[in-house]
């Protein structure tokens, strides 16, 4: 009898180890998914933000050039992680949040531009409606009502 209740320690005992090293196994496995999700996360939002970049660029340029009282709206998909989005002269910057740091997706235009690109709560994700429409000598991006 003693030796039938030791056979089942024992199987219990390589059970639990077997099971311990499975764990052990899958442990660095979930890490690395981890970073690569992480990764790939962050690559896709700042393809999204350069391609949003682009377009607002592309349009602000195309008003310019075919003069007053030109007006063009773009509708945008602004991804999670954009903090900021400052025009300056002629440069649209977008500061990016990510795992690690923020950075910025700068955007050099032909126009001078002016206008705000801020939502008034400070949000900025989701689908916005960007105008911009020319003056004499300058373009004026910013949201509208979709």
């Amino acid at each position: 009898m003693k030796k039938r209740g030791s056979l089942k320690a024992q199987v219990s005992i390589e059970f639990l180890i077997i099971i311990g090293f499975a764990f052990m196994m899958t442990i660095p496995l979930v890490i690395l998914f981890y970073q690569q999700s992480e990764s790939i996360n962050i690559e896709v939002t700042s393809s999204q933000v350069d391609k949003i970049a682009s377009e607002i660029r592309d349009s602000a340029d195309e008003v310019y050039y075919l003069g007053s009282p030109s007006k063009k709206t773009l509708t945008v998909y602004i991804p999670e992680g954009v903090n900021n989005i400052t025009i300056r002269n002629n440069t649209i910057i977008f500061i990016v949040e990510s795992a690690s740091g923020d950075y910025e997706m700068v955007k050099w235009t032909a126009a001078n531009l002016t206008g705000t690109l801020q939502n008034d709560k400070g949000d900025n994700e989701g689908i916005r409606c960007v105008a911009a429409q020319a003056y004499d000598d300058y373009v004026n991006l910013g949201y509208v009502s979709c």
